[in-house]
């Protein structure tokens, strides 16, 4: 199991959750409500954790909250249990045309195609807010999977990161320019009155809490490279379909800017992940490789059922 922070026994009260969010059984049905809310707790301490200097004295310590490490060990092992059958690649060789092939099937052509071509500016200013719990954080994620490679890995990650801070420019920093698409998708839900407790659903906290986890723990940087990898992969097309979308609907260009830079830069970064971080690292251990692979085959399981369920919450707004 992936994530063992402490082993202190939770109380009652709490395993009883643990026990209904995260079943044991690989085809039980898990407690919503409770999932969300356990997720939601997660991302919080996750959040809190990656605060800046000047909140210092709230950034909680990492290994001495017996509940949130309860927490953790009982998501990611049942992540695990999500992913077990999933055939994984076994040498260096294999993993090239897998993780190719995995990547493409993680594009979601049809949302994206409803993005383009259907959404209305509601349904589209939602999914921005639900992108918010990742994107608002990946530079920093970006930074901390850094920590401790070397050679090319280095140099790809760093180039990488040099292009999330705008290659110098504050204002083409790649947060700050999401955080101005994000204000003015806010603002129009609020005019229209639309309640952001639509995204209150577990999977987008799933979604963004996964890679915080990864991201924050050191033994889970191999699944966070894979997971980060995944998404630089994929994600080409969805910005491009956010673009035509906005577009068709007369959004400002400012307000895509962000959408309108990514369609190439991610496309690029992908490129440059698969094989300036991917192919030294899979050849080093076959421990390595699983590793890596499983972060790749859970960010897209996890993504696949945020979509479903951020698509749902979209199409709900037409009533």
């Amino acid at each position: 199991m992936a994530a063992a922070l402490t082993d202190r026994t939770p109380d009652t009260g709490l395993q009883s959750d643990l026990d209904s969010a995260f079943p044991v059984e690989p085809h039980a049905i898990a407690d919503e409500a409770i999932r969300l809310g356990l997720l939601r707790r997660l991302h919080s301490h996750y959040v809190a954790y990656m605060a800046g200097p000047e909140d210092y004295a709230r950034i909680p310590r990492l290994n001495t909250d017996p509940e949130i490490g309860a927490i953790e060990r009982a998501w990611l092992g049942w992540e695990d249990v999500r992913v077990s059958r999933v055939a994984l690649p076994s040498t260096p060789k294999e993993f090239y045309d897998w993780f190719l092939a995995t990547a493409a099937d993680h594009t979601q052509p049809e949302f994206n195609a409803y993005l383009a071509q259907e959404a209305n500016l509601e349904e589209i200013a939602l999914f921005f807010l639900a992108e918010e719990l990742v994107d608002s954080k990946f530079d920093d994620l970006m930074a901390l999977v850094q920590i401790g490679t070397g050679g090319r890995t280095k140099l790809t990650i760093a180039e990488n990161y040099w292009d999330e801070m705008g290659e110098g420019d504050l204002q083409r920093v790649h947060t700050r320019m999401f955080e101005h698409s994000a204000k003015y998708m806010r603002a129009h839900l609020d005019r229209v009155g639309v309640d952001y407790s639509r995204l209150h659903f577990s999977e987008a906290y799933e979604n963004a809490a996964l890679l915080l986890a990864y991201g924050i723990h050191r033994h889970l940087t191999p699944r966070a490279l894979g997971a980060m990898g995944v998404l630089e992969q994929s994600a080409s097309p969805r910005f491009q379909a956010m673009v035509d979308g906005c577009e068709r609907l007369g959004v400002p260009d400012d307000v895509i800017a962000y959408q309108r830079v990514h369609v190439h830069v991610d496309a690029d970064h992908g490129a440059e992940w698969t094989e300036g971080v991917f192919v030294p690292l899979v050849a080093r251990s076959p421990e390595l490789l699983r590793e890596i692979s499983l972060g790749i085959v859970t960010r897209v399981r996890v993504a696949n059922g945020y979509y479903a369920r951020v698509w749902e919450a979209m199409k709900a707004l037409r009533g």
